[in-house]
């Protein structure tokens, strides 16, 4: 448990050529239970005011956090390296000041929840609050130069000196000379410029380390109360918590499909591992899971080293927590881990995201809130980019197959991987059922131009494309599919189709709003004649609407 932060210090005394040099901050979890929690040990030293600020601002941050998260608090050892030439001539080095902060805090946040940092960034701010702001410090064109000649650096973090309080807190010369700098040296090394330390964590923490560390340090699945959102301590603490399992899956579903088969079976250790401590099943594990397997491409598959992904004997403490209702969801877990990849998959159910009429709406105010649910805009934004979303995350080995075999489980694994990433219907799902709707699929693609035959001709010889030609048409077929059972959903959730007398006054609210716009012989059709047919004439009227904007932004 240590964690590890660059920072760069300016050598004062003896005058030197180089008169900053870059140095790594370590922190270390210590052992001992008795005196200062913050123990200084190595060849650099720290001043005296220096360890007490260290202290009394960034170590009850750092309880701050770990208070929030439900880990226990710590004792540390801090050091710093020479990474510089002050070793080699024999010159010793001390930190002073307050520009060691915010590496210390990272170092010390890195070794608390075990969460590995960027090592190719260099930081330096003064932690100003126990809230976590970061101000600007003296010396930024002098460690800038130091940064420029380390080869082992690519981005260099600093308080911003656009504030108000930069002219308060540097002298009209430093303030000067370092935005001189910065300007100077701009396109040469990337600048990161941050308000307090949850800008750091963003910068030096990827969601990869955040999620492993948080099975490893024990706060995975924490839901801290906050009393203040905005203090930077407490948006740190979210950074740590939101999101973890998206992050989970990500991290495994990338390392799979991207043949990191070891770091996909680490992390799923660590997945296990974190519930077996917590004497808990993961609810819905083996779906997921099962769901994943199944998308992935066949020649992943076929990999010698895939299976098992956890070890039998994981598996079984694992299940030892399963309640009654996981017992379904426990057979799909093995069936997952141990390569059987065939299983019934329980699908979520769609969440509606159309806003329920409340009574007192007026049928203007529905007719409105319907035309912007159908918008082309907002059907882009809830249909179309989900679907292209997961279609451009999907890992097309090779353009080509070979036989009809070889089509099935492409298409196959290609289907499950865009049911996976998207919005799914609802029922019982088995591989053989997945296979037999992606071929459906494909057929209706293709159906215009050959159907299934077409497009397995398609995949064998890539005349147009090859299998990227046939996934682009089974995404599109999709889409339209998605799209027509968005707009059916809308539909019911909006006007009861039961409801008579709501579907003549919504047809009233339509007439009312474009009744002008119509010619003369229409403007005075009645209502009644048009609510039965009152989803048609809405879908047709939004999509002439979308047709006519989309001429006038080419004109």
């Amino acid at each position: 448990m240590i964690g590890r932060a660059k920072t760069v210090v300016i050598v004062l005394q003896p005058a030197d050529e180089r008169p900053a040099l870059v140095t790594e901050i370590i922190a270390r979890i210590s052992d001992n239970g008795e005196g200062d929690r913050l123990v200084f040990r190595g060849p650099v030293s720290f001043k005296a005011g220096t360890r007490q600020h260290l202290r009394s601002v960034v170590l009850p941050i750092i309880d701050n956090i770990r208070d929030h998260l439900a880990v226990p608090r710590m004792n540390y050892k801090i050091s710093a390296v020479n990474l510089g030439a002050t070793a080699s001539h024999g010159l010793g080095l001390e930190i002073c000041g307050f520009s060691a902060d915010l590496p210390v805090l990272l170092a010390l946040l890195s070794a608390s929840f075990r969460v590995t940092l960027k090592e190719d960034i260099v930081s330096t701010g003064h932690v100003a609050s126990l809230d976590g702001d970061v101000v600007p410090v003296s010396g930024i064109s002098v460690k800038l130069e130091a940064v420029l000649a380390s080869q082992e650096v690519s981005a260099f973090v600093i308080p911003d000196l656009g504030k108000d309080r930069s002219s308060q807190l540097l002298t009209p010369v430093e303030y000067k000379s370092a935005q001189e700098s910065l300007l100077r040296h701009k396109g040469d090394i990337k600048i990161h410029t941050i308000n307090g330390v949850d800008d750091a964590v963003r910068i030096f923490m990827t969601d990869e380390s955040i999620v492993l560390g948080s099975l490893k340090a024990g706060f995975f699945d924490a839901k801290p109360a906050v009393a203040d959102p905005q203090s930077p301590v407490n948006r740190s603490v979210k950074l740590l918590v939101d999101d973890n399992e998206k992050r989970f899956w990500k991290l495994v579903s990338d390392s799979l499909l991207n043949r990191r088969i070891g770091k996909a079976r680490s992390a799923l250790q660590d997945y296990v591992d974190f519930h077996i401590t917590d004497h808990c099943y993961p609810k819905r594990f083996g779906e997921h899971l099962l769901r994943l397997v199944i998308s992935l491409p066949p020649s992943i598959l076929k990999l010698d080293d895939v299976f098992p992904l956890v070890p039998m004997e994981s598996y079984i403490r694992l299940t030892q927590f399963a309640q009654k209702c996981d017992y379904q969801d426990v057979r799909q877990l093995h069936k997952a881990l141990f390569g059987e990849g065939v299983g019934t998959v329980r699908h979520s159910t769609v969440k509606s995201v159309a806003k329920q009429p409340c009574e007192g709406d007026n049928q203007t105010e529905l007719f409105e809130r319907l035309m912007a649910e159908l918008s082309e805009e907002n059907l882009a934004k809830k249909v179309g980019q989900p679907l292209d979303k997961a279609r451009a995350s999907y890992i097309a080995e090779a353009v080509t197959v070979k036989d009809s075999f070889e089509f099935n489980d492409t298409i196959t694994s290609f289907y499950a991987h865009m049911l996976r990433h998207t919005s799914s219907p609802a029922g019982t799902v088995k591989k053989t059922a997945i296979s037999a709707e992606a071929i459906d699929l494909v057929s209706k693609a293709f159906n215009p131009k050959g159907g299934y035959r077409a497009a397995l001709a398609e995949g064998r010889h890539a005349t147009n494309g090859g299998m990227r030609r046939v996934f682009d048409g089974m995404t599109e077929c999709l889409k339209q599919v998605a799209r027509e059972k968005y707009i059916n959903r809308i539909f019911k959730e909006t006007v009861d189709p039961r409801d008579w007398d709501a579907k003549v006054k919504l047809m009233e609210a339509f007439m009312g709003g474009i009744g002008k716009e119509l010619p003369a012989d229409l403007q005075g059709l009645p209502a009644k004649q048009l609510a039965g047919h009152w989803e048609t004439i809405i879908e047709h009227y939004g999509r002439l609407k979308a047709e006519i904007s989309d001429l006038l932004k080419r004109l």
